[in-house]
């Protein structure tokens, strides 16, 4: 289970993979800027304030003008009272004490704001690599006994005749209070970063599994129509996923109209395959006469076998055809039609030899249609058959050719159709007499065919009761 989710084989366990590195990312990127900016604005603000000390001590202190040209040294500052700036908490607990102080470029201390300064002195350094800069601020972060600080030195010519000796004003700040402010800032901000993206993260996820609800349903549905509970998806879909719904619908249709063909095209098989197999079971092997009359009998049915063969395997063959295709070819050429009517008609005659039928045909020599042969072996044939079948003794069989087509009507003596079943005995299985042989597939083939080559075919009955049917296939 763990494997195929991080393989990304379904679409939830992509998005839910995706939503968590995004999200993920979009937090850490803002948990970063936004912890940077709050550090860099409270330095920011605190050098401010170191500054604007600065220049409060630069005001206060007043410089004595008094140089003295041998030794070239500064004269103390004179002191005044001067309070640098406490900064205190809620519960007036002293946090943070500027210091400050004055120095020579040497780091001879000129000035101090209290006595404990040296505590608080930054290492010495030399302004601008040892080349003071008037007006240069420059800032450095120390630690003294463990404590952090943070210092501002700025370099100041009083007297500019004498550019070698500035005063350098200092002032430092403890940063204890400050780090501890941005770190009660970054614990903050990354807790409730991580608590919105939780909220995110199930907010989303419900989101997710609201908007693949459809597809669940989908899943659901197919295995319904899977296990038989159901013919086809009938629930209603999304917009994106409807056009997906109906294409499977179509897929099943079409696997079901394929099933329902092959079993037809069996049965169809079985009952094309008959009427060979009755001349075949209609020929005795034993010859009635001795001599050269016996051997030509037995060349005779042995011919007759041979042609009953080969039907059957042209049988098989056109019935492999339809199953594959239910369309007739756009290529078929002109068929001529005679020597298959006669050559029905023949096998006819043998199967029925003992109804002794007469067979009433109306043709001209030269007919023809364009249609598939086997096609039309299977219609005629079907009609022969079934019509010898039910006759008492005269078959009549009519075939003409007209400027909208093929003409084939087909009419017996028998005692015809009831008219209630007129309409039911072109469906498979149905048949007029549940007594008489058979399987009622006979006429279901011939209007399946007649179908495919947009003819029509009727039904009517005889003026002597038998059954007539009428059959036109259109150009």
């Amino acid at each position: 289970m763990i494997f195929s989710f991080f393989k990304l084989t379904s679409i939830n366990s992509r998005l839910v993979i995706g939503i968590i590195a995004v999200v993920s990312s979009f937090m850490v990127l803002t948990g970063i800027t936004l912890s940077k900016t709050f550090y860099n604005s409270a330095y920011s603000a605190l050098q401010e304030r170191l500054t604007s000390q600065v220049y409060l001590i630069m005001a206060d202190r007043e410089i004595l003008p008094s140089f003295q040209e041998v030794n070239l040294q500064v004269s103390p500052i004179e002191p005044s009272p001067f309070n640098l700036a406490i900064q205190k908490t809620s519960n007036n607990s002293v946090y943070s004490q500027l210091s400050g102080y004055i120095t020579q470029a040497d780091g001879t201390i000129l000035w101090q704001s209290d006595s404990n300064i040296e505590s608080t002195i930054p290492p010495k350094i030399l302004l601008n690599n040892g080349k003071d800069v008037h007006g240069k601020k420059f800032f450095q972060e120390y630690t003294v006994n463990g404590k952090p600080y943070i210092g501002l030195s700025i370099a100041i010519f009083w007297d500019l005749k004498n550019p070698k000796f500035p005063l350098i004003y200092h002032i430092s700040d403890d940063l204890t209070h400050l780090n501890e402010k941005i770190s009660d800032y970054q614990l903050s901000l990354w807790t409730n970063l991580l608590l919105m993206s939780a909220i995110l993260f199930i907010t989303l996820s419900l989101i997710l599994r609201w908007g693949l609800k459809p597809l669940r349903e989908v899943e659901q549905e197919i295995k319904a129509v899977e296990q038989g509970e159901q013919e086809l998806l009938n629930k209603s879909y999304p917009d994106e996923i409807t056009l997906l719904t109906q294409n499977i619908n179509q897929l099943i249709h079409y696997e079901r109209h394929q099933q329902q063909r092959y079993r037809n095209a069996l049965g169809d098989l079985a009952h094309s395959l008959k009427t060979p197999l009755a001349i075949v079971r209609g020929h005795n092997f034993t010859p009635k006469v001795t001599g050269a009359q016996s051997i030509k009998e037995l060349e005779t049915n042995y011919i007759s076998i041979n042609d009953a063969v080969d039907r059957m395997n042209s049988i098989i063959e056109y019935q492999l055809q339809r199953a594959i295709s239910n369309n007739p070819s756009p290529h078929i050429q002109y068929l001529q039609l005679p020597p298959i009517v006669n050559m029905l008609l023949d096998s006819m005659k043998k199967i029925y030899r003992e109804k002794d039928i007469n067979f009433h045909l109306n043709m001209s020599n030269d007919i023809q249609f364009k249609i598939d042969e086997g096609d039309f072996m299977e219609v005629l044939g079907n009609l022969l058959d079934n019509a010898c079948k039910w006759c008492k003794k005269d078959i009549f069989l009519k075939l003409s050719h007209h400027d909208s087509g093929l003409q084939i009507q087909i009419s017996d003596d028998g005692p015809g159709i009831a008219s209630e079943m007129i309409n039911d005995i072109t469906k498979r299985g149905v048949r007029a007499d549940e007594f008489t042989p058979g399987h009622g597939v006979g006429l279901a083939i011939v209007q399946d065919i007649v179908s495919v080559y947009n003819g029509q075919i009727e039904f009517t009955s005889t003026p002597t009761g038998g059954l007539n049917v009428n059959i036109h296939f259109k150009l």
